[in-house]
């Protein structure tokens, strides 16, 4: 169900304070600082009658159940039982789970804890604003992360749910693939076509090319830069925005998307700031989780390849990235290698 063996976005660094918890891959995971600052994850749910332990008070880096009072320090392990003789079981202990703090996010590595290799968290490419507070949000889906993960990869979706806004409407796209055994990416130029609006808040012509270019890297982090430019110009020479979805999986049917936005113009405007958050905020809750609940819906529970979905030509990176996810899930089942992603297109055609 999940890729376990990864760094995975638990939540912005802003949120970490006081012990709140957040389901991950699944499992109820506290989130707390410590009194030097350092950030923590562990399990949430005491041993003792499974209360939820951010319920409760942080007591000298303890956190203290709220039910019967047991005390846990950050190393997961029970350090205080107020009952009887004070024994402490030995089975009176919670999960850690390693965290990083980067890129103003929190990370968090829900597998082999001697797996977690900081160095292996990619670089989000996003540009330096100095010391700015970076446009973004959390958004709680209720849709498999794996609809999220398609939705992203392939972008065509954009032109008919996003026309206009986040997207030029319909217009003719120029795509090429790349693909790794862990991540997919997606070149796509649209030429000569009007300016969408999130793009018009920093680029003043109505009409122009429109550029897309988005990798997916297992297990969840998508780099995305978009920029608009006069007819011909490359890239790099126009209103260039980069953006991060980050995408972690709570339950089997639920998901966090993690966002951020930059750009390189007009980077002190407030204002757009404000527009940009609306406008990313509505597409994802009023168009694009409520079509990806309906297909949820409509998949009545069976696995997605069970259906016998068409393949069409936009959908190389959607249909690679479940297969890296399919194999890397079966790796660490101990179920051999990666599926032959090659050979999907024949599969599935």
């Amino acid at each position: 169900m999940f890729i376990t063996n990864g760094w995975y976005c638990a939540a912005f660094a802003s949120e970490m304070g006081a012990p709140f918890a957040r389901r991950i891959l699944g499992q109820p995971v506290l989130l707390v600082r410590d009194a030097s600052g350092a950030p923590h994850a562990m399990g949430d749910r005491c041993p003792h009658r499974f209360a939820p332990l951010h319920k409760g008070s942080v007591i000298d880096d303890r956190i203290e159940c709220p039910y019967h009072g047991l005390q846990f320090g950050m190393d997961g392990r029970c350090v205080h039982n107020p009952h009887g003789d004070g024994r402490i079981p030995g089975a009176a202990k919670v999960p850690v789970y390693p965290v990083v703090e980067r890129d103003g996010l929190i990370w968090i590595w829900m597998g082999h804890p001697e797996a977690a290799d900081p160095s292996s968290l990619p670089d989000l490419h996003l540009i330096d604003r100095s010391s700015r507070p970076i446009v973004g949000g959390h958004i709680m889906m209720d849709v498999d992360y794996r609809l999220v993960l398609d939705n992203l990869t392939d972008l065509s979706h954009a032109a008919y749910i996003h026309a206009g806004t986040l997207s030029p409407s319909r217009a003719k796209r120029e795509s090429t693939n790349e693909a790794t055994s862990h991540s997919v990416a997606v070149h796509t130029v649209m030429r000569g076509v009007p300016t969408p609006s999130i793009q018009a808040l920093y680029f003043d012509q109505p009409v122009g090319d429109y550029h897309s270019d988005i990798e997916w890297i297992a297990p969840g982090i998508v780099r995305q830069q978009l920029a608009m430019t006069a007819c011909g110009e490359d890239a790099d020479a126009g209103a260039v925005t980069r953006n991060v979805h980050l995408i972690t999986p709570a339950t089997a049917t639920s998901t966090h998307y993690f966002w951020m936005h930059t750009r390189n113009r007009l980077m002190d405007d407030r204002s757009i700031d404000e527009q940009t958050v609306a406008i990313i905020t509505n597409a994802f809750t009023t168009e694009d989780e409520p079509m990806m609940a309906a297909c949820q819906d409509y998949m009545g529970g069976k696995a997605f390849f069970s259906l016998k979905p068409l393949y069409l030509a936009t959908d190389f990176a959607g249909t690679r990235c479940r297969r890296i996810v399919e194999g890397l899930i079966a790796a660490e089942n101990g179920e051999g290698g990666h599926a032959d992603a090659d050979a999907m297109t024949d599969e599935i055609a």
